[in-house]
């Protein structure tokens, strides 16, 4: 814009839901193509943050619902196994630790929060989560960042990343060491 004014990039349009013919969704055959990640300067997937929903009550039937549907959709656009997690998340396990960090960050952008802890990823749930919402904006952001890591991002990059990754490690131990009081 001439006057200097930030534009601001409104969330991307949801992709219709496609269903299997027992009735349940579809989830690798969902896209045909995704646009691009928020952090490479596309639009967010959604326009507000999507937060786990902590505490949870974890015996019930709507939130293991949410759970196995997450589990079963992650695994098919993903190729990757994901488990119950911690109360409020499900669990993606990533082939080194610097894959899920790289997909957390990813995915934050995507207005959808994530953290990672080691090799796993770990994606919002919640009992009040619905098919065609929350389930599926998890999901979408799910394929979109593995497939853009998967894809798109060179074999250099992702060693580069691990490099840094070790790097800002050895350099928390060392100052951890430094802090500590003489024996």
């Amino acid at each position: 814009m001439s006057d200097g004014a930030e534009t601001k990039r409104a969330p991307m349009a949801a992709a219709p839901m496609k269903y299997r013919p027992d009735g349940l969704a579809d989830w690798g055959n969902m896209w045909d193509a995704f646009c691009v990640l928020a952090q490479e300067g596309g639009p967010p997937h959604r326009e507000q943050m999507l937060y786990a929903q902590v505490p949870v009550d974890v015996q019930s039937p709507a939130y293991a619902g949410v759970v196995a549907e997450l589990i079963r959709g992650i695994g098919a656009v993903s190729g990757l196994q994901a488990v119950a997690g911690p109360p409020g998340w499900v669990a993606v396990q990533c082939t080194f630790p610097v894959m899920a960090d790289w997909l957390a960050e990813a995915i934050i952008e995507e207005h959808v929060q994530a953290r990672s802890e080691g090799a796993q990823l770990l994606v919002p749930a919640g009992e009040g989560f619905e098919l065609t919402g929350e389930i599926k904006n998890v999901i979408t952001v799910v394929a979109k960042t593995t497939h853009y890591w998967q894809d798109h991002l060179p074999a250099e990059v992702k060693q580069l990343l691990g490099w840094q990754l070790r790097f800002a490690r050895a350099k928390l131990w060392i100052t951890t060491l430094l802090r500590r009081e003489p024996i």
